[in-house]
């Protein structure tokens, strides 16, 4: 089954000082996208926060959603559906991020992880990614055995839009990074026959990994996205602290169908994590204040 994933991110203030999201916003959301279900609209969907940040995650029928714009009449419902609540919030409508049309033919096990983030550095972030994709040796015996499992980097430097074949094309990359000293994001990244491997946001704050063979391992992809970054729990959304953080979510995909979430970052590997996390950090942001 060839699904469609667009995913999109917005801020909500109003709330306990803007440390949450108001219940009402995930109500009428979950009302909202719960009915076009059940219309047969779209597939599946789910909706996360992380502080006063929301995410929605919407699966839908890629042969009926062809092109890019499709699924925009949705979203703006969803959005429009908040903005007709009389709860004292506000949507923030310039903090409007979309990620259009991650398209991907369903494999037997499909597993996608959902990166959650806020206050990171952005191009550290990427550089970090970066560093993962043009690693040789993290699956060198993948790629030697099937050339379709190279793949297309595509990156923007502002306005502007670059792609670059992986490991062919590492030198010039670093050149276009070295010479523009601008900001860039990691777009999408595309295999030889058209599958794609992950996609985010132009602020890094959400990204869509589609994990476990013939990609890569979980564990590699949050080994590098959660460097330098407190990884929170579901419990844990709401934490005061302005440091970078991020909630790290998996879910499996069945015929169009997102089973999970699964919270990625609720063990006690990440506890250890977070300790140590909290050891380092929290004497500098208490004079930062």
């Amino acid at each position: 089954m060839k699904i469609r994933l667009d995913f999109i991110k917005f801020c909500v203030s109003g709330y306990v000082d803007n440390m949450s999201v108001h219940p009402v916003v995930i109500e009428k959301l979950e009302c909202f996208l719960s009915e076009l279900v059940s219309k047969k609209e779209i597939l599946d969907y789910n909706v996360l926060t992380l502080s006063n940040k929301v995410s929605i995650i919407l699966l839908s029928d890629a042969e009926r959603f062809k092109e890019k714009g499709d699924v925009d009449s949705i979203v703006y419902g969803a959005i429009e559906s908040l903005e007709k609540c009389e709860c004292s919030f506000a949507f923030e409508k310039d903090t409007l991020k979309q990620f259009r049309n991650f398209s991907f033919t369903e494999r037997k096990n499909e597993s996608i992880l959902i990166f959650f983030a806020t206050n990171i550095d952005v191009k550290l972030h990427n550089m970090r990614i970066l560093n993962l994709l043009f690693d040789p040796f993290s699956k060198v015996k993948d790629f030697l055995s099937n050339s379709d499992l190279v793949f297309t980097i595509n990156l923007r430097f502002g306005a502007q839009a670059k792609s670059y074949n992986q490991f062919e094309e590492l030198f010039e990359l670093a050149e276009e990074i070295k010479r523009t000293g601008s900001d860039f994001y990691i777009e999408s990244v595309l295999y030889q026959n058209s599958q794609p491997l992950m996609a985010s946001l132009e602020d890094s704050s959400v990204s869509v990994w589609r994990v476990s063979k013939p990609y890569y391992p979980l564990n590699f992809i949050l080994d590098i996205l959660s460097r330098d970054i407190l990884p929170v729990t579901f419990y844990d959304t709401s934490n005061v602290f302005d440091f970078p953080k991020s909630l790290a979510i998996g879910f499996s995909v069945q015929n169009g169908k997102l089973y999970g979430p699964l919270d990625l970052f609720d063990n006690s590997f990440y506890d250890y994590l977070r300790t140590k996390f909290y050891e380092r950090n929290y004497e500098n942001y208490k004079y930062r204040r």
